[in-house]
């Protein structure tokens, strides 16, 4: 037994070595463990700067493409009205040639007669707003007005087209304001004449009531996108000083 025992003993001593050096080989690995996280920092910093690179041409990409949208849209100040008021206590008395009997009358007239020959042929979208309904139109500005009295309602201007098939009336004496506004929607410059009357109230009632549509009308875009075109916008443009130069008082 003791021979037995004795004789294992060495083979136990002669494998602790081994033991050893095995360890020393399974540790061997992370030896190599500082140079490992030496090129994995290294590796790190490159892709974030080469990630931080990446991120910022693609902010500059957006900044870019953000100017190129800004410029265009319209400037903050673009949106603008001219409007012009009429004397309520005048009535329009005009042939249908627009002939009026008082010059003061003949205001009205006389801008429609200018939008007709300044907007002939101009794309528009005429729009009546009722109280359960919306009628729109559009088509050519009709070239020639035609004025007409009917008796208690005073003068009617009629906006029609060659056939006939188009026909626009305003009772005169109902308008008290026009404007011409620019605006943008949705991306879109918006270019309109409106035609107002006031709101049906009690006579001295105050404050005096809001004036109150009873024409609109838009130009229509023809242009790539549904841009209004260049020379129609001019033409527009032309109108909105006549009212800008008599100071909202036709």
């Amino acid at each position: 037994m003791t021979n037995a025992m004795l004789s294992s003993s060495p083979r136990a001593i002669a494998i602790a070595p081994r033991s050893r050096a095995s360890n020393r080989d399974v540790r061997a690995p992370f030896s190599a463990a500082p140079r490992s996280r030496r090129r994995n920092e290294q590796d790190y910093h490159s892709a974030r700067a080469s990630g931080s690179r990446r991120v910022s041409v693609v902010v500059a990409a957006a900044a870019a493409d953000a100017k190129a949208a800004e410029a265009d849209l319209p400037p903050s100040d673009w949106a603008k009205e001219w409007r012009a008021r009429f004397d309520a206590e005048k009535v329009f008395h005009c042939d249908k040639e627009g002939a009026c009997d008082d010059k003061e009358n003949a205001a009205l007239v006389d801008f429609i007669v200018a939008a007709s020959a300044t907007l002939a042929d101009v794309p528009s979208r005429f729009i009546v707003v009722g109280d359960g309904g919306i009628l729109e139109s559009v088509r050519p500005w009709p070239k020639t007005p035609r004025f007409a009295e009917l008796g208690a309602k005073g003068t009617c201007c009629t906006l029609a087209s060659d056939d006939k098939t188009f026909e626009a009336h305003l009772f005169l004496s109902r308008v008290r304001e026009v404007a011409l506004a620019r605006s943008e929607r949705g991306g879109r410059k918006i270019y309109a004449i409106r035609f107002f009357g006031e709101e049906a109230a009690p006579m001295g009632t105050v404050p005096v009531p809001t004036p109150k549509t009873m024409m609109t009308v838009v130009l229509h875009g023809t242009g790539e996108g549904g841009e209004v075109t260049a020379e129609a916008v001019e033409k527009w443009e032309s109108l909105a000083k006549v009212l800008e130069e008599k100071g909202g008082k036709l």
